[in-house]
């Protein structure tokens, strides 16, 4: 199978998964943006006068989410094969080198994450919080203004995507293991998926969190530090408020990864 066939394949895969789980990211970021000040009641209300407000900034996102896990999905590939080709050898019977193995390619495919995704990210967040569209950003910021709080980006891409590809290669390994050879099927291999993306989904959070204040402050505002959120978090709402949003993201991120991986894996029976 050539490489452009994989490509376009793992850019169908993650387009189909975004739009299905848009709505919760907008649930998400409202959650994870107001904090206490966060009315689920409000929120429903807006999504019954208007059910797009759910659906606010899904092209810009979903066009940039299509190559950008694609490339992901490529890079944690290629990091993995290196690894195997000049690591040690015990990764191939070491359990504990095996997750590392993995948990290392997956860090490096969310760095490629937060570099190839971090502006549509903002836009997504801008639109879902402030209505204010791809365009409005580059006008009054310029393209720099789409990486504001690539750094929370990117510790929260990379803890993610380590923890989950080790979690759930590792999930795979045993299981196949456990049944004398067998892989799991499609429905084993989304709940192995689903386990591992919750816990890499509760270790990341914060990051998340604090990415969403920064990404969905007024066009103009003061820059403000990874560490002077943390600090303004806790101080003023609790410790808690690290974890807004938690409960939607346990689900939507989770889910989006699992199914990301098995429709590509599904697709790759076809092209």
């Amino acid at each position: 199978m050539s490489s452009d066939s994989e490509f376009v394949r793992s850019c169908i895969a993650a387009g189909m998964v975004h739009v299905l789980h848009h709505p919760l990211y907008t649930l998400k970021s409202q959650m994870m943006y107001y904090g206490p000040q966060f009315r689920l009641k409000e929120f429903i209300s807006n999504t019954i006068k208007g059910p797009t407000f759910l659906y606010r900034g899904l092209v810009p996102r979903t066009l940039g989410v299509m190559p950008e896990k694609a490339v992901k999905l490529k890079v944690v590939d290629f990091v993995g094969h290196w690894i195997d080709r000049h690591g040690p050898q015990e990764v191939a019977t070491s359990y504990t080198l095996f997750l590392a193995r993995w948990g290392v390619s997956g860090a490096a495919g969310g760095v490629v994450t937060t570099l190839v995704g971090c502006p549509t990210d903002r836009a997504m967040v801008l639109a879902q919080i402030r209505k204010q569209g791809f365009m409005t950003v580059i006008r009054e910021t310029g393209l720099k203004g789409l990486y504001l709080g690539w750094t929370a980006t990117l510790y929260r891409d990379m803890s993610f995507n380590g923890t989950f590809f080790a979690l759930r290669e590792g999930g795979v390994k045993w299981w196949t293991q456990y049944h004398n050879g067998e892989p799991p099927s499609i429905l084993p291999r989304h709940g192995i998926g689903l386990c591992a993306g919750m816990i890499a989904a509760t270790i990341s959070c914060p990051f998340d969190v604090i990415k969403t204040r920064m990404q969905g402050r007024q066009l103009g505002d003061v820059h403000r530090s990874c560490s002077s959120i943390v600090f303004d978090i806790v101080q003023n709402e609790g410790f808690k408020f690290l974890f807004k949003g938690l409960l939607p993201r346990l689900y939507v991120v989770p889910s989006a990864m699992a199914a990301l991986i098995i429709v590509n894996e599904e697709l790759a029976r076809f092209f």
